[in-house]
């Protein structure tokens, strides 16, 4: 029995067949259009380090072996061209690609504007059926800035463009301050649901996270968003745009393994890790650490 997840996870090209496909986005180009700190580009190789350092086949909380668990690897896709649309047009036509042959794709990133083209790339899949969708952040992202694809604006855009049904989307985690009024006015417009971080510190992420997963896949087939800004600045350090405030690793884990139970996201990303200023890895571990609890989900999925 592979005692390591690192013992499971294969090349893409050694296995066409697998639970999980990761893939990583070596972006952050657009979290610098925002005035956010540089380094997101570094994220997907810090995320398999530590993935594959420390987490072992077995969930002793839920009881859960992922042994049998089929993980490949796409690598990191080439963003090096100096044309920002460019290259989201290389990460909308990829990940086309991966859904259509994979049932779940992981993203590892990157700066969030990435999820624009993600996120298109999943609504390609599903033949231009509009997708439903969670985004577990700090900030909402929903800016209006037209021609301009930045870490503020994907959701803004997904939603303007129709790709994303407003009514489909929560936005979870949100913080008090650091929110525009016209920004939340939009997202009512929009009929999506917004969860406050206040909300989940005083009553948990659980009930949250199962409601906006079963508004999520009311459609069919889904996305779930993190940011890792969502949780505070003591856990995360090392993200674009720090907070002091924010969830707990105990809350980030339950809805990462809720979101990994539920069939129909098909696309779960972990975003805006900045490892050029980490602390001794926390950071990396943390979103490790995430991942290890979305893989468990999947893996508690298949079992049952």
């Amino acid at each position: 029995m592979p005692t390591f997840m690192r013992d499971l996870i294969r090349p893409a090209a050694e296995l066409p067949e697998a639970d999980v496909c990761l893939v990583g986005l070596p972006l952050d180009y657009g979290t610098v259009l925002e005035g956010g700190r540089a380094g997101a580009a570094h994220a997907p190789n810090a995320i398999r380090r530590e993935l594959r350092r420390y987490h072992k086949t077995y969930n002793l909380e839920h009881n859960v072996c992922l042994d049998g668990l089929r993980l490949a690897d796409a690598g990191n896709l080439d963003l090096s061209h100096p044309a920002h649309e460019t290259n989201h047009q290389t990460i909308r036509r990829e990940l086309a690609r991966l859904l259509g042959q994979y049932p779940r794709v992981v993203v590892l990133g990157g700066s969030h504007d990435g999820t624009y083209s993600t996120v298109r790339g999943l609504h390609d899949a599903r033949g231009g059926q509009p997708v439903g969708g969670i985004n577990l952040d700090a900030h909402a992202d929903v800016k209006d800035r037209p021609g301009l694809i930045s870490s503020g604006t994907p959701f803004g855009k997904l939603l303007r463009e129709g790709v994303l049904a407003g009514p489909r989307f929560t936005e979870i985690g949100l913080h008090s301050n650091l929110n525009t009024w016209d920004d939340i006015n939009f997202l009512h417009q929009q009929q999506a649901r917004l969860v406050p971080l206040a909300q989940v510190q005083q009553d948990g992420m659980t009930e949250y996270m199962r409601r906006a997963l079963r508004h999520a896949t009311a459609g069919g087939g889904a996305f779930v968003s993190f940011d890792l800004d969502c949780c505070a600045e003591a856990y995360a350090p090392a993200v674009s745009a720090p907070s002091a405030d924010g969830l707990t690793p105990r809350q980030a884990v339950e809805a990462a393994f809720l979101a990994g139970r539920e069939p129909d996201v098909l696309l779960f990303e972990l975003v805006e890790l900045n490892p050029l200023l980490d602390r001794d890895n926390q950071t990396a571990r943390l979103a490790a650490t995430i991942l290890a609890a979305y893989l468990t989900g999947v893996a508690a999925l298949l079992q049952s």
